[in-house]
């Protein structure tokens, strides 16, 4: 028979909330089933997949924060990046963004190494938001990561993303993230101990 955890117990596992273990479900970042009476059972595979990875991040990734900057208008799947990329044991800080306007107030302010942004949002869209970052030339180095939930004819009718700038669509591929996070959090590291020899 198939090992299984409550989430309560992976929770406990992997030093998280209950919440974010719940989120975690949801986004398919841990593979589970509902019992009849409506109970999770995470896979026991998964769960140990997640906990390998965490391991290897904690391990290779430097004591050193990564800022992340979120650019979503959507409050549940803003705090569902925040708790999927928080509980993945790399040091971040995370900052949201409802919206383009918002975004270039706190870029202004300080400079992330990553965006996370969507294209449709009230006020200033993703579109717009990335055409000024990327014609602010101190920002060519700020990696983004469009996550949207439009086709690529739809993005090009609305003027198209700048070069260089990965999209996806949704739901958010929380792998792939994670991924760009350890580069940049190895290539930090690379850069200061090249400045240190």
């Amino acid at each position: 028979m198939e090992k299984v955890y409550t989430t309560r117990e992976a929770a406990k596992l992997l030093d998280v909330s209950l919440r974010t273990v719940q989120l975690w479900v949801e986004s398919g970042a841990l593979s589970a089933w509902r019992t009849p009476g409506g109970h999770r059972r995470i896979r026991a595979a998964s769960l140990d997949a997640l906990l390998a990875t965490r391991g290897e991040a904690e391990e290779q990734i430097p004591n050193r924060e990564i800022s992340v900057l979120i650019v979503e208008d959507d409050k549940a799947l803003s705090r569902l990046y925040e708790a999927t990329i928080s509980g993945w044991g790399i040091p971040v800080r995370i900052e949201i963004a409802r919206d383009g306007f918002d975004a270039l107030i706190r870029l202004g302010r300080h400079k992330p190494d990553i965006i996370i942004a969507d294209i449709s949002m009230p006020g200033m869209d993703g579109i717009a938001m990335l055409q000024k970052i990327r014609a602010d030339h101190g920002s060519n180095d700020v990696e983004i990561i469009v996550v949207t939930g439009l086709d690529s004819e739809q993005i090009e009718r609305r003027g198209g993303v700048p070069e260089g700038v990965a999209v996806f669509l949704k739901p958010a591929p929380f792998a792939l993230i994670q991924a760009k996070i350890q580069e940049i959090a190895n290539r930090k590291l690379h850069a200061e101990q090249r400045g240190a020899n």
